[in-house]
């Protein structure tokens, strides 16, 4: 006998399949290029306050569909990666022609106030003006939780302000304000360069070639002085013993004189 059909009142009574949270196509970007960055001292007082520091850069980049993601994450040398903070990544809808930058309200970088934000953020807008300047730039959410104090919320303006982006107060009892730009060209891409400086390889390699060069010359400077001073004390040594011999010859002279005298 077979199975009687299932009911519109028993298909209803049936709980929905819970549904699968969407996959993030960006979880795992590939890394395109790493380079290094030099913290410099900060000095307070004529005394260091900060010693200077090195940092790799790590750059990811990958595209799913007509989205592409470009990330900058940086990790201080000897250090772990810190979760959460460091990182700072622009997301370019091709399809509708816009860039999104994030996650700048809530932006954490260590050791603070290095200009490690301001450096991110330039590189990022550089990338995008090489390659979709023409492209729009969409608002960014800008809400006082994101900021531990005021002073902090003061430096995020201050930074975006700099990278050319017009912020808006909040409205009325709102404690949420934006960061907006128009197009991806009217962006500045800046940043203080007497805090950190871009090494790259090839300036690195030639450096260190025109050390080694300077290092072997003054190693055969050096060998040639030895053989120099090699030469004088070998000089000085035969000149002692030829002293010595004409001071003993002259006493044996002086002594054979007496005694011829004195007999």
């Amino acid at each position: 006998m077979s199975d009687t059909p299932q009911t519109a009142k028993e298909r209803a009574s049936k709980p929905e399949a819970p549904s699968r949270p969407s996959r993030d196509p960006f979880a795992r970007m590939r890394i395109s290029d790493l380079y290094w960055i030099q913290l410099k001292p900060v000095y307070r007082n004529r005394k260091v306050a900060q010693p200077e520091r090195l940092a790799m850069v790590t750059v990811f980049q990958d595209q799913a569909a007509h989205l592409e993601v470009f990330r900058l994450q940086v990790r201080l040398e000897g250090e772990p990666l810190v979760e959460e903070a460091n990182h700072i990544d622009v997301l370019v809808d091709h399809r509708n022609r816009r860039v999104r930058f994030s996650p700048v309200s809530g932006l954490r970088m260590q050791p603070a106030q290095r200009g490690i934000g301001s450096f991110l953020l330039a590189q990022l807008i550089e990338w995008c003006q090489r390659q979709y300047g023409e492209y729009a730039v969409a608002p960014i959410l800008l809400q006082n939780d994101d900021a531990t104090s005021e002073e902090a919320r003061q430096v995020r303006s201050k930074l975006l302000s700099r990278a050319g982006f017009d912020i808006s107060k909040p409205d009325g009892e709102s404690t949420i304000s934006h960061a907006r730009a128009t197009r991806v060209d009217e962006l500045i891409s800046q940043w203080n360069t007497e805090r950190i400086g871009v090494l790259h390889v090839a300036d690195l390699l030639r450096q260190l070639r025109e050390q080694e060069t300077v290092n072997q010359q003054q190693a055969a400077q050096m060998a040639q002085l030895q053989r120099r001073v090699d030469h004088y004390q070998s000089n000085d040594t035969g000149q002692r013993f030829a002293i010595g011999c004409l001071i003993v010859f002259a006493v044996f002279q002086a002594l054979m004189l007496l005694w011829v005298v004195l007999s």
